[in-house]
């Protein structure tokens, strides 16, 4: 996808990290677009306009497209502005062209402790679960544990949920990668599990209800 064939009312979702294992995750729609950026419905935190400055701030942003295919723009800035005196959160990016998802599948963001059992290492590893789609998911680990994780080599995940129930996930390691700080590892499941479906929903749901709340306190905003 062509950053600028991002269309109007489309949901975006932003990850940010502040260059750590700290992340947050936020929802908005697609209101203008032209200039080489996009104009949204301000992202929200508890009924607050979140303020993106700071120090050592990474942010992607994950747009969908007509096909339910999702793709990613790294290093976006964001910023306030007004127009027509309606505020926005406008959002630029040095990608002109998206990455496309490996997967094939939209990847539910995540990002809560998990372990895994990993091919070639005996001990299980207490890290963090970053993303999960029906055919694959992705894990981050600390660079300084100079684990011998490559590619090709079969990994398990359990996740264990709050309400107790507990995800078993098996798959294959097909991508490394080096962030800033950490290591990220994209698997790719041999077959899909219906608990990890079921997982997913559970997920989907919960993000689907957080965006209507947010939806709803910007109360104002119309596609044009």
């Amino acid at each position: 996808m062509n950053y600028n064939d991002i269309p109007l009312g489309v949901k975006v979702q932003i990850c940010v990290s502040n260059g750590s294992d700290m992340q947050a995750k936020f929802i908005s729609r697609v209101m203008k677009t032209g200039d080489k950026s996009l104009l949204v419905i301000p992202f929200m935190h508890k009924g607050v306009r979140v303020n993106f400055n700071g120090q050592n701030i990474h942010i992607n942003m994950e747009v969908p497209d007509g096909e339910g295919n999702n793709w990613t723009f790294k290093n976006c800035k964001i910023d306030t502005i007004k127009k027509n005196g309606l505020i926005y959160h406008r959002i630029l990016t040095p990608m002109t062209e998206g990455i496309e998802n490996r997967r094939g599948e939209r990847r539910t963001y995540v990002w809560q402790p998990a372990i895994f059992t990993i091919e070639g290492i005996t001990e299980q590893i207490f890290t963090t679960l970053k993303d999960v789609s029906p055919s694959g998911f992705a894990f981050v680990v600390d660079p300084k544990k100079r684990l011998p994780i490559t590619i090709g080599k079969n990994v398990a995940c359990t996740i264990n949920e709050k309400n107790g129930t507990t995800i078993h996930i098996r798959g294959k390691v097909i991508r490394k990668e080096k962030m800033d700080q950490y290591v990220l590892y994209g698997c790719r499941c041999g077959e899909q599990n219906q608990e990890v479906l079921d997982y997913i929903e559970r997920l989907t749901s919960k993000e689907q209800a957080e965006s209507q709340i947010n939806d709803s306190q910007n109360f104002g905003f119309s596609p044009n």
